[in-house]
């Protein structure tokens, strides 16, 4: 598990905790992690007070700041939200994201760029390293010079 450190010179803005917010909203309004055989579904209570927690923890001031015990809500709610956590749904038990959702997403992980680094150990770093590998055996090989390289690019 990598080393999360919380950084105090935030540099975020209103707009960077509206957009949690909305977050939070969506997810505690319209996200369910609980499934049941007859295609029934319900929000966790984990998931609920996450959400909930969230939204009542963040500064709506001029010049907001996150506490790190602020921003550790954040990172649990959007972990738990990224793993199976679904606000679109369709027939024969079909499950997903809407864009809506993985666009607020998106902008969870700018504003928490802002706000943590990590730190992996070396055998992290090691391990990161080979899943990176092993992905990237996956994506198209360039059809220039035969490998994973953008030629156009000169890269």
């Amino acid at each position: 598990m990598p080393t999360i450190l919380y950084r105090n010179d935030q540099n975020i803005s209103p707009g960077d905790v509206m957009k949690i917010a909305v977050y939070a909203e969506h997810v505690g309004r319209q996200c369910y992690d609980v499934f049941a055989e007859d295609g029934s579904r319900s929000q966790s209570e984990a998931l609920s007070r996450r959400a909930r927690d969230v939204s009542d923890a963040l500064d709506f001031g001029d010049e907001p700041h996150l506490s790190p015990e602020t921003t550790k809500k954040v990172l649990d709610l959007h972990n738990m939200v990224s793993g199976m956590c679904f606000d679109r749904f369709g027939e024969r038990g079909h499950m997903g994201k809407t864009m809506d959702l993985v666009g607020m997403a998106r902008d969870v992980d700018d504003v928490l760029d802002k706000l943590v680094v990590y730190h992996l150990s070396p055998e992290e770093l090691e391990e990161a390293e080979a899943e990176w590998a092993h992905g990237g055996q996956f994506f198209p090989k360039d059809d220039i010079i035969g490998d994973d390289t953008d030629s156009r690019l000169g890269v």
